[in-house]
């Protein structure tokens, strides 16, 4: 069998000395990680303080934690990742001028947001099909400037 499943920490700083200990780091360690001082992680996992948005998104990020299990305790299973499908005109563009998938991945997140912020709803479903390559190319000159295009 394996090891016995401990009850979440009832307290921030709980979860946090938790997961330090899990990683095998001591306090220094964590401040080094974070960007934070070991007094202030002390503070912290003592209860003493509570820290503000930047410093939990720190923690967070050293622990390999969400903010959800820092801050109330849940443990959130990831939702399963959606493949990324990119529409002709977009792959041409890309393939044409040497766009990596991270700059495609990042184009087509802009394109979902811009498109979000203009409807009434708020909806981030963009149908991409109806884009050009001209379309996806002026967009890729406007989000990443207009000497990216290659």
């Amino acid at each position: 069998m394996g090891a016995p499943l401990r009850p979440t920490p009832p307290t921030l700083g709980g979860r946090i000395a938790e997961c330090r200990d899990r990683a095998g780091w001591t306090q220094k360690t964590l401040a080094e990680k974070a960007g934070l001082s070991v007094t202030f992680i002390s503070e912290i996992e003592n209860n003493r303080r509570t820290p503000g948005a930047d410093a939990l998104l720190h923690l967070a990020e050293a622990l390999g934690v969400s903010l959800d299990y820092l801050v109330k305790g849940i443990a959130e299973s990831a939702p399963e990742p959606r493949p990324l499908v990119i529409p002709a005109a977009l792959a041409q563009a890309a393939e044409e001028h040497g766009w990596s998938l991270g700059e495609v991945s990042d184009l087509m997140k802009f394109r979902k947001m811009v498109v979000a912020r203009r409807t009434r709803a708020g909806s981030t479903e963009a149908s991409d099909d109806g884009l050009s390559k001209d379309d996806w190319l002026q967009l890729h000159s406007r989000f990443f400037g207009p000497d990216a295009n290659g």
